[in-house]
């Protein structure tokens, strides 16, 4: 079994050097995909080698990793040896039902065993992750070399605590330097390990660790990097595959122009907006203020997200809310803030909701999926039920749902099953209040919780939902009984 906690990430990355922030900031995490910080790749690596022999790992000629799902912290996951030939040793790493990590080790008898890893010098590293674009990275012609060396008793130590005492310390300065290397060097800050191989090689004993672009995927943001890592007996070549994740933008004006002309429509009206600091909720919130609506945005985490939108919209188009919506006493005080100000308001739309991620029906993915349902449906019912006593008699709900319920992926039971709560909540309150209600289905968009490799492809922007929503709060009549549905067809 492998669980690796919060502060064994700290002190992983004290040793390794790499303090990519996507390990050990929950706010910088919280904007990507994964929705909260994930374990190192490296760290991962080297605690499921702890189900290998130490004889095989002695005798090691290559290690190839590939990252298929990421391993969060203070959960636990299954570690197995697949395989086995004599030559090679496949590991497996799975968790929430799904594959997170597949690891080969090739030996060769024959060889010579690992010597120790020389003696690390003072460690130097940098203090930050490079921050360049992938037009920067991909036009690199010169390597960026420095010298290397790692804290190797923290890691050891590490290795000791998560069950993997015998593997080499070469081994352990590897994998440091190549979780380095992804995290600080290239790509840098925005940077997501998806895979390695790591070849012994005979060097020379300078320290050096040099990094260079072989190959660079503009689609997708894959980038392939050469390292040669000088540590005398314990070099290696490395082969390291990172995609580089593209910073998104907040709505500006000129963006949701483009699909939705500035307006007045909405003067003085007032609508509250859960989930308002980034992606389609953003958006929206953008959008309605374009129309001379006061949007009150209810926000968790992404400050620095929301007054960049404050910023563009103006403060009083945006009134900025930061508390736990799915918390009931800090969702009311959020609503009482807001009755304080405004009395009655004319909306509220539904659209924070927990990032997806990866799983599947099955014991070991129960847990994980109860989880991901109580905070969807805590932020869906919560803000609902404190929110609909201050809603106007001809006042409007919106329910951010998804067109995954259409067609559902293999991959995400949980998702729909939430989403699909949301639904019947919304077909609920059609009935038994008289408010307008929509359900939104919306197409998939590019936003954070999307900002995957693919996720940019056939993705519809965010601001055009966004605008298709506004316009329905602007003209459509109440559907007596039933909500009102805006799907992908509706969105064009």
């Amino acid at each position: 079994m492998l669980r690796i906690t919060r502060a064994q990430l700290e002190r992983f990355a004290d040793a390794s050097g790499d303090r990519n922030p996507l390990h050990l900031d929950d706010d910088f995490a919280r904007l990507t995909p994964f929705g909260g910080c994930i374990c190192y790749g490296a760290l991962v690596t080297l605690s499921a080698l702890g189900v290998a022999e130490g004889r095989a790992l002695q005798h090691v000629r290559a290690i190839d990793v590939q990252f298929k799902q990421p391993v969060f912290p203070d959960e636990e996951y299954a570690v197995s040896s697949a395989e086995s030939d004599g030559v090679s040793i496949r590991i497996e790493v799975t968790g929430r039902g799904v594959l997170a990590a597949a690891i080969t080790v090739s030996t060769d008898s024959n060889a010579t065993p690992l010597p120790p890893a020389p003696k690390q010098g003072r460690p130097a590293h940098r203090s930050a992750p490079s921050d360049k674009t992938f037009e920067e990275l991909s036009r690199m012609e010169a390597p960026v070399s420095e010298r290397y060396a790692c804290r190797l008793d923290l890691l050891t130590a590490l290795a000791a605590e998560l069950g993997a005492e015998q593997v080499p310390d070469s081994i352990l300065v590897w994998l440091a330097a190549a979780s380095y290397t992804v995290g600080m060097l290239i790509p840098g800050q925005e940077a997501v390990f998806a895979g390695a191989r790591i070849v012994r090689s005979p060097a020379l004993g300078s320290g050096a660790l040099s990094a260079s672009v072989r190959d660079a995927d503009d689609r997708t943001g894959l980038l392939v990097v050469d390292v040669n890592l000088d540590q005398g007996g314990a070099s290696a070549k490395m082969m390291l595959q990172a995609f580089l994740r593209v910073a998104l933008e907040t709505p500006e004006r000129s963006s949701i122009a483009r699909f939705l002309p500035p307006s007045a429509e909405l003067a003085g009206r007032n609508i509250v907006v859960v989930g308002a600091s980034r992606g389609f909720g953003a958006a929206l919130a953008a959008a309605l203020a374009t129309q001379g609506a006061t949007v009150w945005a209810i926000f968790a985490k992404s400050k620095d997200r929301m007054e960049r939108l404050r910023s563009e919209f103006g403060a009083r188009r945006i009134r900025a809310l930061q508390v736990d919506a799915g918390d009931a006493e800090q969702s009311r005080a959020a609503f009482e803030s807001v009755r304080a100000e405004a009395g009655l308001v004319d909306g509220i739309v539904l659209s924070a909701a927990p990032s997806p991620y990866d799983t599947a029906f099955r014991p070991d993915a129960s847990r994980a999926a109860l989880r991901f349902l109580d905070e969807a449906l805590r932020l869906t019912l919560i803000p609902l039920t404190e929110g609909l006593p201050l809603l106007s008699s001809d006042g409007f709900l919106v329910f951010v749902s998804s067109a995954a319920l259409d067609d559902p992926p293999v991959a995400w039971p949980h998702y729909v099953i939430a989403k699909a709560a949301a639904e019947e909540a919304a077909a609920y309150c059609a009935r038994h209040t008289p408010a307008r209600v929509l359900v939104v289905r919306a197409p998939r968009m590019w936003t954070d919780a999307t900002n995957t490799p693919m996720g940019r492809f056939a993705a519809v922007p965010k601001e055009q939902v966004a605008a298709a929503v506004t316009r329905w709060v602007m003209g459509s009549e109440a559907t007596p009984g039933r909500p009102a549905l805006l799907g992908p067809a509706d969105v064009a």
